[in-house]
């Protein structure tokens, strides 16, 4: 009986000391696997920024009669995007609107390959509203003028480079859209 005794102790110390070393290892597993994935994951690549600075100008018999320019922020691998004017109604059916922009759109993807960029998708839109002197009475729709260009330009950092020149056929003006581009970060 003593040696029974002796030997339900003996096994109820093992069970205990078995449980616990069972719970030291996996504390300890869980720990080296926590550090091992730490320090295995890949360093964060710095992201870019640019700032793109696009001049518009509008040119006549060769004279410059207006220019403007938008400013944006972009990331390495994101969109800029910008609108500027106004959303003009158009009739669509009897008490029926729609509206489009009239202005200046830009939009480009910025891709920062070391010494040079390129704005992926670049797309200028630049719309008016002309006058209609033909008209009489009654509200007509408007007739929009329009230039666009979709480009794909290789940038130099620091160096304007005109990246597109228009035409508008129903005059003898000209656009040219520059844009420079400079590394924020």
């Amino acid at each position: 009986m003593k040696k029974l005794m002796l030997t339900g102790w003996m096994l109820g110390v093992l069970v205990v000391t078995m449980v616990c070393f069972a719970g030291t290892a996996k504390a300890q597993d869980a720990a080296r696997d926590q550090h091992s994935s730490e320090t295995l994951k890949p360093p964060e690549k710095a992201v870019s920024v640019y700032r793109l600075e696009f001049a518009v100008r509008e040119m006549e018999d060769n004279k410059k009669i207006n220019s403007r320019s938008y400013t944006m922020l972009v990331e390495d691998g994101d969109w800029g995007r910008i609108r500027v004017g106004n959303r003009i109604p158009y009739n669509t059916g009897k008490d029926q609107f729609q509206y489009f922009d009239v202005g200046i759109n830009i939009d480009c993807h910025l891709r920062d390959h070391g010494n040079y960029i390129m704005l992926e998708n670049t797309s200028i839109e630049i719309s008016s509203i002309v006058k209609d002197e033909s008209s009489t009475g009654g509200t007509p729709n408007p007739i929009v003028r329009q230039a666009r260009s979709s480009v794909e330009p290789v940038i130099t950092p620091g160096k304007p480079a005109v990246i597109t020149s228009l035409d508008d056929v129903s005059s003898n003006h000209r656009y040219e859209v520059e844009v420079t581009a400079t590394k924020v970060k």
